[in-house]
C-alpha cells in the first residue's frame, strides 16, 4: 500500500461521494489518513485529493461490497453514513479495506476495534430511527400534516418506509431541523429535499384537537403510579417535547408544582390550569 504523499481525500459530503471516494482509495491502493466535506474544509499544508462524485464509480462500489462481503456489510457501511459524528468516513474507510482483505466474516467480527466502531455507529442510528418512528407527533398546516424533529443522526432514510406505509394516502412533512432537509411525502410520490428553514404558521384548530389529546391522555393517567424517572428509562427526555401529552412536563414552572401536594393534587390542578385555553379555543372555533 502506497500513499503517494496524499493524506486527505475531499469529498462533496453525499454518501455516492464518498462511494467515489473508496472507488478512488482502492484505484490508487492509498487508505487515506482523513476525509473532508467541500464547505467545511479548512486550510491544510497537507496533500488533498479532491474527489469527483461519480455515480458509475459509486454503483460499482456497492455492488463489489454486496457480492463479495454480502448483503449484510453493505447494510451497515449505508447505516453507519447516517451517523453524525466526526471520523465517520475513516471509520467506514478501514472497516470496508479490512473487508476486502478478510472477507465476508468481517461483518460479524464484533470484537475487532475498526468493526466495533462502526457496529456501534449502526446501533446508535438505528436506535434512533427507533425512537423517532415512535415519537414523531404530526400537527394538521393546512391540510397536511407536519412534524419537527431534531435528531443528533439522519434518520429520515431510515423511517422513511415506516410512515410512508402508515399513512400513505396522506400529504406530509416530516423536516429534520438539525439536517436541513425534509421527508416530503404525497399520495403519487416522495422524496427527502434539502429544506434550510421551516416556519409552520399557527393553526387554531390543529391546538384545539391537540388539547383534546392532552385531556384524553391526562384522564387515562393514572395519578398515584406517576413516576417520570421510569418513564425516562422508556422514553429519554429529549423526545418529550415531540409529544404534545408531556410537553408541558419540560416547563420551566413543572418542577415547582411537584412540590405542591400529592401526584392526585398535582394531576387535579393541572387538569384545571389546562382546561382554561381549551374551553376558550373550543368557544373561539365555535363563533
Amino acid at each position: 500500500m502506497s500513499d503517494g504523499g496524499i493524506l486527505i481525500f475531499a469529498y462533496d459530503g453525499s454518501f455516492d461521494g464518498f462511494l467515489s471516494a473508496v472507488f478512488d482509495a482502492f484505484a490508487m491502493k492509498t487508505l487515506p489518513a482523513d476525509f473532508a466535506v467541500f464547505d467545511d474544509m479548512e486550510p491544510s499544508l497537507l496533500k488533498i485529493h479532491y474527489v469527483e462524485t461519480d455515480f458509475e464509480h459509486a454503483k460499482r462500489v456497492q455492488l463489489g461490497i454486496a457480492k463479495k462481503l454480502g448483503g449484510t456489510v453493505l447494510n451497515m457501511v449505508q447505516k453507519a453514513f447516517l451517523f453524525d459524528g466526526e471520523g465517520k468516513e475513516n471509520a467506514i474507510m478501514r472497516f470496508i479495506w479490512k473487508g476486502f482483505k478478510e472477507g465476508r466474516s468481517v461483518g460479524s467480527r464484533i470484537g475487532d476495534e475498526d468493526v466495533n466502531r462502526v457496529f456501534k455507529m449502526c446501533t446508535a442510528v438505528y436506535n434512533e430511527a427507533e425512537r423517532f418512528r415512535q415519537f414523531t407527533r404530526f400537527s394538521d398546516s393546512k391540510g397536511a400534516l407536519v412534524a419537527v424533529i431534531h435528531p443528533n443522526h439522519f434518520v429520515l432514510p431510515l423511517i422513511k418506509h415506516f410512515f410512508c406505509a402508515r399513512i400513505k394516502n396522506e400529504h406530509f412533512m416530516i423536516f429534520d431541523a438539525e439536517h436541513s432537509a425534509a421527508l416530503i411525502h404525497t399520495p403519487e410520490r416522495t422524496a427527502i429535499i434539502p429544506v434550510e428553514s421551516l416556519e409552520i404558521p399557527s393553526d387554531t384548530e390543529d391546538r384545539f384537537y391537540s388539547g383534546l389529546w392532552k385531556n384524553y391522555y391526562r384522564h387515562i393517567a393514572i395519578a398515584s403510579r406517576y413516576n417520570p424517572k421510569c418513564r425516562m428509562t422508556h422514553m429519554p427526555k429529549r423526545f418529550w417535547k415531540y409529544l404534545p401529552e408531556v410537553e408541558e412536563e419540560l416547563e420551566s414552572g413543572f418542577m415547582q408544582k411537584l412540590s405542591r401536594g400529592t401526584a392526585a393534587e398535582i394531576a387535579e390542578e393541572l387538569k384545571k390550569e389546562m382546561s382554561l385555553p381549551e374551553k376558550n379555543e373550543r368557544a373561539a372555533l365555535e363563533q
